[in-house]
This record gives C-alpha cells, sequence and structure tokens, in this order.
C-alpha cells in the first residue's frame, strides 16, 4: 500500500492529510473537491473510508471503467482487502456496516457471483409492471393528498422515503412497520454513526426472521421468488439477495428522487426545459442522475496484485473506491455544453462489468412516476427554507438533502 514521491516509496498511511470520503461526499461543491484531489494526486487519490483507514479514490472515467469491469485485477469480496485479512479494522468500526462480507451476489465475484446474480436478474425481469405503476401511483398521490390539506411536506422523509418505503414494502411483501424498520436501519449503517455495526447486526436477524416466515408461508411478491429461486444454496443466501434489493433499492430511490425534487424547485431552466416539452422528464432525470448520482461512491473493489492506475502504485490488498460522480464529471468525457449530453449513456452511475446494477428497467420507472406526480404539483410548492439551507445527508455512500420542506400554496 504505498505511493511513490521524490524518489521515494512512502505508504499510503503515512500520508497526513487523507480526506475523509463523507467529506467529499457531503461537500456544498464535491466538484470541486475531487478537481482539488485531481490537481494534488492525479486521478487516484488517499481518502480514509473512516479516520484511519486508508483507501484509493480511483477519480478518472477511464480509472473507474477499470476498476469496475477488470475482475481480474479487482476483486468485490472484502477477504482480498488487506485490513480484513490483517484484522486491522475493529470488529465495531462502522465502516464494517457497509463493507462487511454478506452471502449476496454483490459480495462475491466468479462463478459464485453469476450464480448469486441469476436469481436477483431473473426475479427483477419477472416483475409486473403494471402493478409496480399501480403501486407508485397509489403511494404518491395518498402522500400528496395529504401533504397539500396540511399545507407543508418534507420531500425527502415525507415523500422521497415514504414512497420508495412503500414501494419496497409491496415489491418484497413487507409489512410497512418492517419496511420502515429497514429504512431505518439501512440509514444507520450507510451514516457511519456509532452503532452502525449493531444495525447491521440487526437487520441480518431481522432478514432471517422475514426469509423464515416466508419459506413457510410464501406470496405472491419478490421476496417469495427468491425464497423459491433454485440457484440459493441456503438462506443465508436468500437473506444476502434480500438484503440487497432493499438497500441498494433504497438507497438509490430515495437519493434519485430527493435530487430530482431539489433540481425541479431551484433549477429554473431544468424546470422550463421539462414543462416546455423540449426535455423529456426520462432525459431530465438521466442527466440528474448523471450529474448528482445518488451512489457517488460505489463499494470498493480490492487489488488481487500490485498493479498501477491512473499512473499511481496499488498494492496487493488495497481498496478502491470507485468515485462515480468524479467519473461522470471527468473532463474527458464532457461535451461544451452538458445538455448536448442528455441520452449519451456514458456515464457510470449504475456501475459497469460485472456488477452493475440489475435493476435497469424498474429502478428508472419507479423514479419517473414518482417524480412525475411531483411535477404535477410542484407549481403549487414553495421551498419554506433558503436554499443554501439545504445541506447533503452526511454518509459516504450517498448524496441527497437531509431534508426538503415545502409549503403549498
Amino acid at each position: 500500500m504505498s505511493i511513490t514521491a521524490a524518489g521515494r516509496t512512502v505508504r499510503l498511511e503515512e500520508v497526513a492529510d487523507r480526506p475523509l470520503l463523507a467529506d467529499l461526499a457531503g461537500a456544498p461543491d464535491p466538484r470541486a473537491s475531487y478537481d482539488a484531489l485531481r490537481s494534488r494526486w492525479g486521478t487516484v487519490a488517499p481518502v480514509d473510508l473512516e479516520p484511519g483507514v486508508p483507501a484509493w479514490l480511483a477519480l478518472g472515467y477511464d480509472e473507474v471503467s477499470t476498476v469496475l469491469r477488470n475482475e481480474v485485477s479487482f476483486s468485490r469480496d472484502v477477504r482480498h482487502w488487506r485490513y480484513e485479512a490483517e484484522r486491522l479494522v475493529a470488529w465495531r468500526a462502522p465502516v464494517r456496516a457497509v463493507l462487511g462480507s454478506r452471502d449476496s451476489a454483490l459480495d462475491r465475484d466468479g462463478d459464485d457471483h453469476r450464480r448469486l446474480r441469476g436469481p436477483l436478474s431473473d426475479v427483477l425481469a419477472g416483475l409486473d409492471e403494471k402493478r409496480l405503476s399501480r403501486t407508485v401511483a397509489v403511494a404518491c398521490t395518498s402522500v400528496l393528498d395529504r401533504a397539500a390539506a396540511r399545507g407543508e411536506l418534507d420531500l425527502v422523509d415525507g415523500y422521497a422515503v415514504e414512497v420508495t418505503v412503500r414501494v419496497l414494502a409491496d415489491l418484497l411483501g413487507l409489512t410497512p412497520a418492517d419496511a420502515r424498520h429497514l429504512h431505518e436501519l439501512t440509514v444507520r449503517q450507510r451514516s457511519g454513526v456509532a452503532d452502525a455495526r449493531e444495525a447491521s447486526a440487526e437487520e441480518e436477524n431481522l432478514l432471517a426472521e422475514l426469509v423464515t416466515a416466508r419459506r413457510a408461508e410464501p406470496g405472491d411478491d419478490l421476496m417469495s421468488a427468491l425464497v423459491a429461486a433454485p440457484g440459493h444454496a441456503n438462506d443465508l443466501e436468500v437473506m444476502g439477495a434480500v438484503g440487497l434489493v432493499f438497500r441498494t433499492a433504497h438507497d438509490a430511490e430515495v437519493a434519485w428522487i430527493a435530487v430530482a425534487a431539489q433540481r425541479l424547485l431551484s433549477d429554473a431552466d431544468l424546470g422550463a426545459r421539462v414543462h416546455g416539452g423540449r426535455l423529456s422528464l426520462d432525459d431530465a432525470l438521466d442527466e440528474i442522475a448523471r450529474e448528482s448520482p445518488p451512489l457517488p461512491h460505489l463499494l470498493p473493489r480490492y487489488a488481487r496484485s500490485d498493479v498501477r492506475l491512473g499512473g499511481q502504485a496499488v498494492a496487493a490488498g488495497d481498496a478502491v473506491v470507485p468515485a462515480v460522480a468524479a467519473a461522470n464529471a471527468d473532463r474527458a468525457v464532457q461535451a461544451a455544453d452538458p445538455w448536448e449530453q442528455v441520452d449519451a449513456r456514458f456515464h457510470l452511475t449504475w456501475g459497469a462489468g460485472a456488477h452493475a446494477c440489475p435493476a435497469h428497467r424498474p429502478a428508472p420507472l419507479v423514479t419517473r412516476l414518482a417524480v412525475g406526480y411531483l411535477l404535477g404539483r410542484i407549481a403549487d410548492m414553495d421551498l419554506a427554507v433558503a436554499p443554501e439551507q439545504v445541506v447533503p445527508v452526511r454518509s459516504a455512500w450517498v448524496r441527497h438533502p437531509a431534508s426538503l420542506p415545502v409549503r403549498f400554496r
């Protein structure tokens, strides 16, 4: 784990001023923060996952693409991480809540990954999109109608979260209470709070109960389909699949909807383009996802052997975080006019390679409907705080407003 400086090999741990990944994700202007790192280190820079736990941050489009696509050199299996193999991270460290090994497709490579991804891909491909659309419509209209009568609404917790949790509850066959509980546990894990590791263990226990109950009494839902899928060797793998679906869909949908709401409230040009028909809602949402990825930093890959990346020496066992937010903003793939890039599907927001997001149809459908229903009412809303008072959540792994309060006229 080293960098070369003035002809001398320096261990990454010796770099005194590694920025925290959460500070980069939560910066007022993340692009400026990434540019500052690029100017000092190039396209691969040292960061801390949490204080004292270093990693590389891949900033360039080519470097992020390489890390995501090259399974020979970069593994998703945390057992390849030197800090895991040598037990250099405390068992109760918050970062373990996110990086801890699970029996899921996201945490395995090669044949195991393909075996575990198969049921996920099959189940997601077989979703009833008409039923999904009805579920989203009911959730959106009921939330907005109640809020309009009340006169106020937080578009993050009261809309983006509420709609997402309701939709996931219906998809997975969860009770509203269990879905809300999983939401709370997901937030605690992603936020890096002191009890994040405990939240991860609590989530595992809840998933075990849910999968056991569904095996005993299957229903017409995605969890039942995953329980019945022949590709899983045991219920730990079913739990891994259910947890992966909930956590990933939760984070991506909440952030995408919340950021889109923020943009539509604050960006008059974007609103005019969409309302005037010069830009479709799908294209607007894709551009928002490119410019402000819901998941700005994807989970680390671990170098299987010594390798050079972006001119930097990456040692076997190093963690490398793909910064898709920085890669999407890489000037090497930017047009002079950002709107010329609309519908140019080059961006890496949803990953690439073997671990790319398999929900390429249902995820945009949910977001399009949720933002579309909001768009129909947004002319009657005013932001209840000054724009500069809207701050992002504190997390290394997601970026969206912590709160977005509006008042209805």
